[in-house]
């Protein structure tokens, strides 16, 4: 009996090794066998979906894509990216363990281990969020998808768009409920392909940092819509929790004096480039519980807020009053900066809030931020300014029961002022021509 027990151990230990080679054939396998199919039938996939389920792609896309075939040829090579990722991952997991195990004994063992699949996760996830099929797996739905999940799957489908310039829509919620991109797209058909890439409560800073995010090549167009609240608002509706890393630590150190505090939003975008995993964790808790979580908090401010528009208005007209705009200056300074390095037109609508907030508003504020803008558009040609008596003047009616957020027919009527706007511009089609210079 014992003198078997080496043999059987042998056994064990060759049969075991056997199979750790036989995974290690199969992980290295597996990304050339899916490279492969993917090059030789990729695109006769996307044909066949194409044909059988393009339209209800394109309805299901609701205007972020207008390829089918095109989208689904990308998901594809999505999918095997992220599959080739995680294989090359686990194999790279398998030989930390296994030098690990050689030189380390428990608990050290155990909290090497532990490390090691934390640092492989978030590598995975940094290589998954630059694909469009990482965050169309979180996609709860058109009226329930959290932000920051829309705003990656809008920009990484981008590029499917086939028309020859591209424009992107940025800013606060305002840019959002004033331009409406489907209008642009349905007048530009063929010329440029808009896609609205905004953030509620963006500050200008927040603007520059997600242009930088913009991967597309083929961008020509940056299109803003700025009140005073981008430039003067409360620095706790920043969203750089969303933006902001270690490649922006020296400029937002550089921009000198009025930059927000140090606060949970700086350190959450450090903490988010850093470990990748924080930063999809709230998309990833909202795809869990199915959706409804924004519209549950927008449902609760919209409660909290006075009854009386008038009396609101004088509220928020406090947070105004002694603002330091010299930080959010400065950035778009850097962000028209941005636009000229990728040669792309910035085209900024100077606009407005409801007339009861601009009313309660310190109009020294109204003039000191147009007098900026101003100053702005005459020293760089590549800046379209749109002002008060160029744009279409926007009343209380325009307005339901909202400060700063007009109704559909107001951004029906905007919409189709910008897309004039493009139309115009692109007949002028030379960089160094201002197509709507300053009306002062």
């Amino acid at each position: 009996m014992n003198s078997s027990s080496p043999h059987r151990l042998q056994s064990q230990h060759s049969g075991a090794a056997d199979g750790r080679r036989k995974l290690t054939l199969l992980l290295v396998a597996l990304p050339l066998v899916a490279w492969v199919l993917y090059a030789a039938l990729g695109g006769r996939v996307a044909s066949i979906v194409f044909v059988k389920y393009g339209e209800k792609l394109l309805a299901k896309g609701d205007g972020k894509f207008t390829d089918p075939g095109l989208f689904v040829r990308g998901i594809l090579e999505d999918a095997t990216v992220i599959l080739t990722a995680s294989c090359l991952l686990l194999l790279a997991y398998r030989a930390a363990s296994a030098v690990a195990e050689r030189r380390l004994q428990a608990p050290a063992l155990w909290v090497v281990k532990g490390w090691s699949i934390f640092v492989c996760v978030n590598v995975l996830v940094a290589v998954a969020a630059h694909t469009a099929l990482f965050w169309c797996l979180l996609y709860t739905g058109r009226d329930d998808i959290e932000n920051f999940t829309q705003w990656h799957i809008k920009e990484a489908l981008m590029d499917e768009a086939s028309a020859p310039s591209l424009a992107v829509l940025l800013g606060n919620s305002q840019t959002h409920v004033q331009i409406d991109p489907k209008i642009l797209n349905e007048r530009l058909t063929g010329k440029i392909w808009t896609t609205e890439l905004h953030f509620p409560g963006s500050s200008i800073y927040d603007t520059m940092l997600a242009l930088e995010r913009v991967r597309s090549s083929r961008l020509r167009y940056v299109i803003a819509y700025v009140s005073e609240i981008p430039f003067y608002g409360d620095s706790d509706d920043y969203r750089m929790i969303l933006y902001f890393g270690l490649r922006d630590l020296p400029p937002y150190v550089n921009l000198g004096p009025g930059r927000p505090f140090f606060d949970r939003y700086v350190i959450g975008g450090l903490l988010g480039d850093i470990f990748p995993v924080y930063q999809i964790w709230e998309p990833l808790m909202a795809r869990l519980r199915g959706g409804n979580v924004q519209k549950k908090q927008q449902a609760r401010y919209d409660a909290s807020l006075e009854s009386s528009l008038e009396e609101r208005a004088r509220r928020i007209a406090k947070d105004y009053e002694g603002a330091d705009s010299s930080f959010q200056k400065r950035a778009f300074e850097i962000l028209a900066q941005k636009c000229r390095e990728r040669d792309c037109r910035l085209v900024i609508c100077a606009g407005q809030c409801n007339p009861i907030l601009e009313r309660a508003m310190n109009p020294s504020i109204r003039r000191d931020m147009m007098d900026f803008l101003h100053e702005q558009a005459a020293r760089d040609p590549n800046i379209i300014l749109l002002v008060d008596s160029q744009m279409p003047r926007q009343v209380e009616a325009d307005y339901d029961n909202d400060l700063t957020h007009v109704n559909g027919a107001a951004r029906a009527r905007f919409s189709k002022y910008i897309a004039e706007v493009l139309e115009k511009t692109i007949q002028t089609n030379t960089s160094g021509l201002t197509a709507y210079p300053d009306p002062r």
